[in-house]
Parts: C-alpha cells; structure tokens; sequence
C-alpha cells in the first residue's frame, strides 16, 4: 500500500513537473521556434530526479520526449529534418542527468542522517553533562 502511494505521488510530481515545463515552452515557442524544444525538460528530469527519485525522473524524460517531439518538432503531420536526433540527444544527455540527480540525491540522505546523528550525540552529551 505504502509503495503504490508512493508510486502515486512520483507519477503525480512527474504530471506536474511536465505540465509547467511544457507550458513554459508554449510560452517562449514564439522567441524560439524549433530551437531547443528539449532545453526545459532536462531541468525537468534533474528536478525530478532529486525529489523524488530515479523513477520519476525516467518519467518526466518519457513524457518530456514524447510531448516535446509532437508539440514542438511536428508540422503538418510530419516532423521536422533532424527532430528524431534531437529526441534521441534528449534522452541520451537526460539520462546521466538523472543518473547525477539520483547520486545527489542518496549523497543528500547520507549527509543529513549523518548530521542528524552528530545533533543527536551532542544533545545527548548536554543531557548527561
């Protein structure tokens, strides 16, 4: 049960996550065109990573790859030269992205147990002194 709320919250954040950067790209679409139509997502899957985890991650680089290459690099039915590359170059820098942002993240949960634990022996010594 506790791992299905969680599953929920991930795909959740990853829905949100998604959402704003896509609405932001719309926004800028007229100052950038075709250019960097993946730029927002990468920060997107790192947000993600660190949040919440590999998982969510990996689902906001699917769904930022899927709604980037069809809102961004189709035209009339068709994709634009070069758009599935650009897919391809999407995922593959996301992917180290989201490998960084999970280290970070276990690197984050290590330092703050470690510092938890030192407050907690110093409060300890208070108590016994």
């Amino acid at each position: 049960m506790r791992r299905a709320i969680q599953s929920g919250i991930s795909i959740l954040v990853a829905a949100i996550l998604v959402a704003i950067v896509t609405g932001a790209r719309m926004a800028l679409n007229p100052y950038l065109g075709a250019m960097s139509p993946f730029m927002l997502y990468v920060a997107a899957v790192l947000v993600a990573g660190l949040i919440r985890g590999p998982g969510c991650g990996a689902l906001v680089m699917l769904a930022g790859g899927v709604l980037g290459f069809q809102l961004f690099l189709t035209h009339d039915g068709g994709h634009r030269p070069g758009s599935i590359l650009a897919l391809m170059l999407f995922w593959g820098v996301s992917a180290p992205v989201l490998v960084t942002a999970a280290e970070l993240r276990v690197q984050l949960r290590d330092a703050m147990a470690r510092l938890s634990a030192a407050i907690d022996r110093k409060g300890q010594n208070r108590i016994i002194s």
